[in-house]
């Protein structure tokens, strides 16, 4: 059998976007192992189009790539790094076949490689055209995190620690690490307030230890608390996988946790502004996407000002609540 290894990358958004490329070798019957950093490795976990998982922080990661590269009697290595450094690691394991862009005068370094685009392009189209080298399409496949039995347990077990084991629960991430793509604190708090007013729905905010600060600004501002939990900080992300897994809707900023939301399945309620393009967000029929563009040229996805973006602004609670409605139409807190 045909053995490959891809050399993975570092942030959740762009570590969903290669699933597909698992998938698709899998149905072609090759043995594949992801080497990635230590940060998305639970992305991987239980994933059973991946043969091995080799992780490994990012200050070990380049001699522990190379050292098992070289052992592994790979027949391909699919670089997704642009950097020059990556490329080194297959030609220096002696990887016949490897594949990846033109970039850094490191072509040499590849048996099979395609020029950069000159426009942005999503991680989709980026790993796409990739794989086009290999004769894999990998355009229609869509995302997918699989959750093993000991996750459902888990899951089940901080559901009934929390006390909303069998209850309608709605997960937010009110954090990013682009500030120009966060919705602000008094909305979301808003937001929850007509939630547990309206519907009496179970609501709990997640995020990573750099969201804790955003999340309890929204929670000082709630006004009824007794069907709110903030757990920001609090989990892993595979513990976060596990709670999106039992939830009844995901409601984000368009950031990593929204995407694996979205490749758990779970229905998803995200939005954009004018500078997020809808091309990079997920395709699958599970996720609401609010879109509020408005005539003007002056921001971008670095901008720290956010008071100006009239984009965002114009996605307002009541907005978002009508579209948790037809979203969860007929569902009822229990």
């Amino acid at each position: 059998m045909k053995k490959v290894a891809v050399i993975g990358l570092k942030r959740i958004g762009d570590a969903i976007y290669t699933l597909p490329i698992f998938e698709a070798y899998f149905n072609s019957n090759v043995s594949v192992d992801i080497y990635t950093p230590s940060q998305v490795t639970d992305i991987y976990v239980g994933n059973k189009n991946i043969n091995k998982i080799y992780s490994f922080s990012a200050k070990e990661f380049w001699p522990n790539c190379l050292r098992e590269l070289k052992k592994g009697g790979y027949d391909e290595c699919i670089v997704l790094h642009n950097a020059f450094k990556y490329a080194l690691l297959p030609f220096l394991a002696r990887i016949p076949s490897r594949v990846g862009f033109e970039k850094e005068l490191r072509s040499f370094l590849l048996t099979k490689h395609t020029p950069l685009p000159i426009k942005t392009v999503s991680s989709i189209e980026h790993n796409a055209m990739i794989m086009d080298l290999v004769e894999l399409n990998i355009r229609k496949i869509l995302p997918k995190i699989y959750l093993t039995e000991q996750d459902e347990m888990s899951a089940e077990n901080r559901l009934t620690a929390l006390g909303l084991q069998n209850k309608t629960t709605i997960c937010f991430i009110v954090g990013s690490i682009a500030e120009s793509r966060r919705w602000f604190v008094e909305n979301f708090a808003e937001l929850i307030d007509l939630i547990v007013s309206k519907h009496r729905f179970n609501c709990l905010i997640l995020g990573a230890p750099s969201d804790v600060e955003i999340a309890d600004k929204v929670m000082a501002l709630v006004q009824d608390k007794t069907l709110v939990n903030n757990l920001a900080g609090k989990t892993s992300l595979r513990e976060t996988m596990q709670i999106f897994s039992t939830s009844s809707l995901v409601i984000s900023n368009d950031t990593g946790p929204m995407h694996i939301a979205s490749a758990l399945g779970c229905q998803v309620i995200t939005w954009v502004g004018l500078t997020t393009k809808l091309g990079v967000l997920p395709q699958s029929d599970n996720v609401t996407v609010l879109n509020a563009v408005k005539p003007c040229n002056t921001c971008s996805n670095k901008q720290t000002n956010t008071a100006g973006l009239g984009c965002l602004h114009e996605i307002t609670p009541s907005l978002v609540l009508d579209a948790l409605g037809k979203v969860l139409q007929g569902k009822t807190a229990l």
